[in-house]
């Protein structure tokens, strides 16, 4: 009877009969649109159609990279394929013909730290999700306004930690036999990895050591470069033993300020050059180089006795016109008055002598061939280090092709050519100038590509640039950065200053072009054609001819 039961309320529960229901429809997918393409640039070779699997790279960021900002950013890479279309967080992306892409969107919220990218084109779909770091959102607490342990108190890691006692320490390594710029303590007018490059030691220099600090990750030391000049140097840069776990600062050395005596100054001419020799007693003194369009002012610190000079280069010299120093209570300043421009110098420490070497200007036999004879030294930037474009053209394998095509119309013109690199193996940066003056090169130009630090909008700031660090280089940067916006047809983004590590020799003007941006598809792409590499090397090499055609000029 239960049984029964059961069986006729599972038959009063079952569905009437008739046909199967279905499942419902899947809801329709919006179709991407592809975003439209920044207008063409005419000087650039037309990016090439890319037929290809759709796959989504990313070349920067990286996955879980830390970003720097936290309002808009640019992202950029490959989806394979010039036939589809991209958005990232909901944003349309222009894909360009060869697949490339550049983004410049909102960073992602804190809520949500990642790039959520999808492609399609008629055939396929693809996604990918990016995760990043997002930086924290910058203390606005007036910390000095907290109540707070008052026995206590931390120590902000900006405070000097001063040295009171009297601690005379000397840079650079011990064992250098280096006499000259090769080797040099770097000092800045303050701690901190952004601060201007700004004395040039000589090592075995010694300094007084007057406090410490953390900056920019690393410690540095106060100096004083005599009573009236303070300057900082990395830590690392004093000799161990001048280092002490023991010491309740840190460091140790003589209480005695070393001597320095200076004696009469001599004027010694060769034909490429003039040298100005300075006796003294002592270690090497800290010194300080700055120029004018005339002048050359060489500052000696921490000396003594030095005598008043006015003297008259002897013959009379076409370029080189005269010296005079101005003496002070510990410091002297000699003043070399040139005919013309600075063209390059040296300084070098020698047997107690400080030999200042200026360098005259190359003659310039047919201002029609202006670089017949001379020696230019070539540097394809990179690596280590270096920028990748979207689709991986690497930095430093774009300029080594523009290197040897500038190489190339050099030696067309008669010039000899030394390159830093003909390889893809890496090349310090500080040998790069060095290997420029131990061939007595006339110029030095390193060739780079450029990308940009976070939250700078790449489509509307990218363009050639050129970068100096001396003064006497400013007229070759000056010469070559027309060159370039001729020949590349980019944005002018002038001629600059920049701490420079390769642009820092002395011995000639030395520049570095950032012709154009490898991170911007439509430029990456005419950086891999013979073309718009051609155009790059010959921009380089009508800047050389233009600059010592000049120097033709005022012979």
């Amino acid at each position: 009877m239960f049984a029964c039961s059961a069986a006729l309320a599972v038959v009063a529960c079952a569905p009437a009969a008739g046909p199967a229901a279905r499942p419902p429809a899947p809801a329709p997918v919006p179709p991407l649109v592809p975003a439209a393409l920044p207008a063409t640039n005419p000087k650039l070779p037309p990016v090439p159609e890319v037929r290809g699997p759709l796959k989504i790279t990313v070349a920067y960021p990286k996955p879980d990279q830390m970003l720097t900002v936290r309002d808009s950013n640019f992202i950029f890479g490959s989806v394979g394929t010039g036939d589809a279309a991209l958005q990232i967080n909901g944003v349309a992306v222009p894909v360009y013909p060869n697949g490339a892409f550049m983004g410049w969107l909102r960073v992602p919220p804190d809520s949500a730290p990642r790039y959520e990218i999808l492609a399609r084109n008629p055939t396929e779909a693809a996604r990918l999700t990016l995760p990043v770091r997002i930086p924290p959102a910058p203390d606005t607490t007036h910390r000095d306004k907290v109540l707070g342990d008052t026995l206590q108190v931390a120590q902000s890691p900006d405070t000097v930690a001063p040295i009171p006692t009297n601690v005379y320490v000397t840079l650079g390594p011990p064992s250098t036999t280096v006499s000259d710029t090769d080797r040099v303590t770097i000092a800045r007018p303050a701690p901190g990895n952004g601060q201007e490059y700004k004395w040039f030691l000589f090592p075995g220099t010694v300094v007084k050591a007057t406090g410490s600090q953390k900056a920019s990750g690393d410690e540095f030391v106060r100096i004083q470069l005599d009573s009236n000049q303070v300057a900082w140097v990395l830590r690392s840069e004093l000799q161990p033993q001048h280092i002490s776990a023991a010491s309740a600062t840190g460091f140790v050395g003589d209480s005695v300020a070393p001597v320095r005596q200076v004696g009469a100054v001599r004027l010694v001419p060769a034909p490429e050059w003039i040298d100005v020799e300075i006796p003294l007693t002592g270690p090497p003194p800290p010194y300080l180089v700055e120029e004018t369009d005339r002048t050359i002012s060489l500052l000696l610190y921490g000396v003594s006795g030095a005598p008043v000079i006015s003297m008259m280069a002897e013959p009379r010299d076409t370029y080189f016109n005269s010296i005079s120093s101005t003496p002070e209570a510990n410091r002297v300043r000699y003043s070399i008055n040139l005919n013309r421009a600075p063209y390059g110098y040296l300084a070098l420490w020698q047997n107690g002598k400080l030999t200042f070497r200026v360098r005259r200007p190359p003659r310039i036999a047919d201002p029609a061939s202006p670089l017949r004879g001379l020696t230019i030294t070539v540097d394809p930037g990179h690596p280590p280090a270096g920028a990748t474009g979207p689709t991986g053209l690497y930095e430093a394998d774009g300029v080594l092709e523009v290197g040897f095509k500038v190489r190339d119309m050099l030696v067309q013109r008669g010039a000899n050519v030394v390159m830093t690199r003909t390889t893809s193996d890496a090349v310090d940066l500080g040998l790069r100038p060095i290997i420029a003056r131990r061939a007595n090169a006339h110029a030095f130009v390193s060739i780079h590509l450029n990308a940009f630090p976070d939250g700078v909008n790449p489509f509307v700031n990218n363009g050639s640039l050129t970068l100096y660090f001396w003064p006497h280089s400013i007229p070759l940067g000056m010469a070559t950065q027309p060159a370039l916006l001729a020949e590349l047809g980019l944005r002018d983004n002038g001629t600059k200053f920049q701490n420079l590590a390769v642009a820092r020799g002395t011995w000639m003007p030395s520049i570095l072009t950032e012709g154009a941006f490898v991170i911007m598809p439509d430029q990456e792409a005419a950086l891999r054609t013979p073309t718009y590499q051609t155009a790059y090397a010959t921009a380089v090499v009508r800047g050389l001819e233009t600059y010592f055609a000049s120097l033709a000029k005022t012979q």
